[in-house]
């Protein structure tokens, strides 16, 4: 574990990786408490990865990151609860002034549609395909083996579709994806 002063080696690899992945941490914790909260959030991230630096494997650093800020976010939750402003946004959004295009109507229409699901399923969706980690990394930063988050991919996507209104007896393959595409992403 590095000393508060650290090395410069250290001081350079917590610089490199908030410099490539303070952004992405930022926007995982923004789309969840909000700007202010947000801040003080990747602050707390960065602060463990200081701490943790040795043990942070090269090449996993995006993955370790979401995962401490996910375990972050829950303790936060945990410590408020009753605040639920991920839900809270994805309904004003929905519902709030908007100008209504094809796309934006589609987007709202998916953010209700995700306000619909329980967290643990916008949770999975939205790293896979919001944030692009594929299986692996998706399930290291839920703590889960691959294996599991393929399930639970799978479930929140049927849900997703039953919330979005697209069931059909013959699953639409733009939406669920062929067989190569759900293995392809859980590499």
């Amino acid at each position: 574990m590095p000393d508060a002063r650290g090395t410069a080696a250290d001081r350079q690899r917590l610089t490199d990786l908030f410099r490539r992945h303070g952004d992405a941490v930022f926007a995982y914790a923004s789309d969840r408490l909000g700007g202010d909260d947000a801040q003080g959030l990747v602050s707390e991230v960065f602060a463990v990865a200081w701490r943790r630096l040795p043990t942070i494997k090269a090449g996993q650093e995006r993955p370790w990151l979401f995962g401490v800020a996910r375990r972050l976010l829950l303790q936060h939750r945990r410590s408020r609860a009753g605040h639920a402003t991920l839900q809270v946004r994805l309904h004003s959004q929905a519902h709030g002034e908007i100008e209504h295009g094809p796309s934006t109507s589609q987007r709202v229409d998916v953010m209700a549609a995700l306000a619909k699901l329980p967290e643990t399923d916008r949770e999975v969706l939205l790293l896979r395909y919001w944030y692009d980690f594929n299986g692996r990394e998706s399930a290291r930063v839920l703590g889960c083996t691959t294996a599991t988050f393929a399930v639970r991919l799978h479930r929140a996507r049927r849900r997703f579709e039953d919330a979005y209104g697209h069931r059909r007896a013959e699953p639409n393959r733009s939406l669920v994806g062929g067989l190569t595409a759900y293995t392809k992403g859980l590499e």
